[in-house]
């Protein structure tokens, strides 16, 4: 009896010895996935599927660079639910929106770390753009015109700096003023009509102004900026604050500040118009705040 139990330890232990060693030599036990959130929202001027993969293509040179054995997994979400439903078992890292970080920063452990720097300024600034043969010279003269914004959605930056010129003006909300209020991403889709005069204002990013003045130097000779708003924050990078001693959430503490300096990293931030991410501070949301008050 006592041998049969000895043979049965001896035999126990001997699988564990087995299934340690498999473990030991199998990486994808050893390394863990970690996980990248991107929201359709973030991305400006570029189709969903380029966007996904040129995400891949940079966690990829991550993976080399550092030499690790994570897999990465790039996920787009579409809105609020969907970004809860991808970060609630966990994450390493998310790109969100403004207005989706101030909804959703209760119900998820994000840590701001960085956002956009372009045109020598955190954040972006947005011009409320009209045509200068149109003769227009105030925001109440835009009474039951057709307006452009370069937006996603129609609660974003764009429109809550529109509504509080109107109410500056003691005039009615956007939605009461103008005769349509077209959203579109797409800078052309937004800017041309007011160049071609088929619509009499837009509003667009000073980034993308700015780019579309360089291929068509002939717009700024047609085209007047009317109003400016303040360097806005339009989005985040965030870490997951609850993985502080991860070493994913090292590595992207060590790699995000500095993607502006390999090709990879600079492919990656033309797609949010950056030309390179700076530390977040908290008094970057001042500009963004002053347009709900």
């Amino acid at each position: 009896m006592k041998k049969y139990i000895y043979l049965l330890t001896t035999l126990f232990l001997f699988n564990q010895v087995l299934i340690c060693q498999n473990l030991k030599d199998n990486p994808s036990n050893d390394a863990k996935n970690i996980k990248l959130i991107f929201t359709e929202n973030s991305f400006h001027n570029i189709k969903i599927e380029d966007a996904t993969a040129t995400a891949q293509i940079l966690a990829n040179h991550i993976k080399n660079l550092k030499k690790l054995k994570n897999n990465f997994i790039v996920k787009i979400a579409k809105n609020d639910k969907e970004i809860l439903e991808m970060c609630k078992d966990d994450f390493d890292l998310v790109l969100i929106t403004t207005e989706q970080y101030l909804r959703l920063k209760k119900s998820l452990p994000l840590e701001p770390f960085t956002t956009n720097y372009t045109d020598g300024s955190y954040g972006f600034i947005y011009h409320l753009i009209v045509n200068k043969n149109d003769s227009i010279n105030d925001i109440s003269q835009l009474k039951g015109e057709t307006i452009f914004i370069q937006a996603h959605t129609n609660d974003q930056a764009a429109t809550l700096f529109l509504n509080k010129l109107l109410k500056e003006a003691s005039l009615k909300s956007a939605d009461k003023f103008f005769k349509e209020i077209i959203i579109d991403s797409k800078a052309t889709n937004v800017l041309l009509p007011v160049f071609f005069k088929k619509a009499k204002a837009c509003m667009i990013t000073n980034s993308s102004l700015k780019l579309l003045s360089e291929l068509n130097p002939s717009l700024k000779n047609q085209i007047r900026i009317l109003y400016s708003t303040n360097p806005i924050i339009l989005g985040f990078t965030c870490l997951n604050a609850n993985k502080k001693n991860d070493e994913a959430y090292k590595i992207f503490k060590e790699v995000l500040p500095t993607l502006n300096e390999n090709e990879y990293g600079k492919q990656f931030l033309n797609l949010f118009g950056a030309e390179k991410l700076v530390l977040f501070k908290e008094e970057y949301l001042k500009g963004y705040n002053s347009l709900m008050k």
